[in-house]
């Protein structure tokens, strides 16, 4: 019996000790689970969840750090830049394990919503990556980064996270890449696969949207393209319409005191002088006509930017970036 009571109390010694292993080797998970099971979704982020192509595993991790979408004031009291022209759409809180993102409200900028709630989770899922994950991923991240250094929004982007989260590069990298880049390494693409059904899907999203501010930028380089143009021709032609004029008041009143003082040898002389004194006059107001109305047309592309100046303006404050002093981009 005594055998028997000391095995039982053995056994019973055991199952917590196996509970507290498990525990601590699976916390994190057990954690989570318990955030998904008592997190309802709303109809919005169940969209943001089906339009990303998240998988079952990248739903779980999005659901477990109880996304909440923010309107501008409450957004700016938890995650905000105080750099200009920095917007800031999302943040994932370590220290909470919470995703918070801004209502962006633009119909032009359709899908944006879902590219950031996928970035915000991929960020979710680099920090419950164990250090061998992590040490296999980086290199692939850098690699992939090499390819797009050349260019300069993604090398500014690259800066800004540099200032405002030291040591944070490839946590960064691992979510822009997975998000708004087409071709990655196949390597790349098995490890995203595990979060994103549909990939190529969730990129299509971003560069739609992204291509918004594509086109109002060339639309906007366009017409200051034109306007400097304009004002080069006009300017140029004013000084020569002045000086011309400048010079016809000096040839007409040299050619009236001739004719005052019967300096012509013949009337033939005189008419010809005086036909050639008056295409210089309509020439000179043809050109004024000219430039008349190719100020109009200054004009008409000068209230053309300021329009979309506005439209630029708008589209920032949607992205949670402060309009410019003297607005535009």
């Amino acid at each position: 019996m005594g055998a028997i009571a000391i095995a039982l109390l053995v056994a019973v010694q055991i199952i917590p000790l196996v509970a507290v292993v498990w525990i601590s080797l699976h916390g994190q998970r057990l954690a989570d689970q318990i955030a998904v099971w008592n997190f309802s979704p709303t109809d919005v982020l169940e969209t943001y969840v089906d339009r990303s192509t998240m998988t079952e595993l990248g739903a779980f991790l999005f659901y477990a750090s109880s996304p909440v979408v923010n309107s501008k004031e409450s957004f700016d009291e938890i995650c905000s830049s105080d750099e200009e022209g920095i917007g800031t759409l999302g943040c994932y809180l370590p220290a909470t394990g919470a995703i918070h993102l801004y209502d962006i409200t633009d119909e032009r900028l359709d899908g944006m919503e879902e590219v950031i709630a996928a970035h915000e989770m991929l960020h979710a899922a680099w920090a419950r990556m164990g250090d061998d994950e992590l040490a296999a991923i980086g290199p692939l991240l850098e690699e992939q980064a090499l390819l797009s250094e050349a260019d300069p929004e993604f090398a500014a982007r690259m800066e800004f996270y540099a200032r405002s989260e030291p040591g944070e590069r490839l946590n960064e990298l691992h979510s822009i890449l997975g998000t708004e880049v087409a071709e990655l390494d196949p390597r790349l693409e098995r490890h995203y696969a595990d979060l994103f059904s549909d990939r190529q899907a969730l990129v299509a999203l971003h560069a739609v949207s992204n291509q918004v501010f594509v086109d109002i930028e060339k639309q906007a380089a366009d017409l200051v393209a034109q306007l400097d143009a304009l004002a080069a021709d006009i300017e140029a032609d004013y000084a020569s319409y002045t000086a011309g004029y400048d010079q016809f008041d000096v040839d007409v009143q040299s050619f009236n005191a001739r004719a005052t003082s019967g300096d012509f040898d013949s009337q033939r002389q005189f008419d010809r002088e005086y036909d050639a004194l008056v295409q210089r006059r309509d020439d000179l107001d043809a050109l004024y006509a000219s430039i008349s109305a190719r100020d109009a047309t200054y004009t008409a592309l000068v209230a053309q930017l300021d329009a979309l100046n506005a439209d630029v303006d708008e589209l920032n404050s949607s992205i949670n970036i402060a309009p410019r002093p003297g607005g535009g981009l």
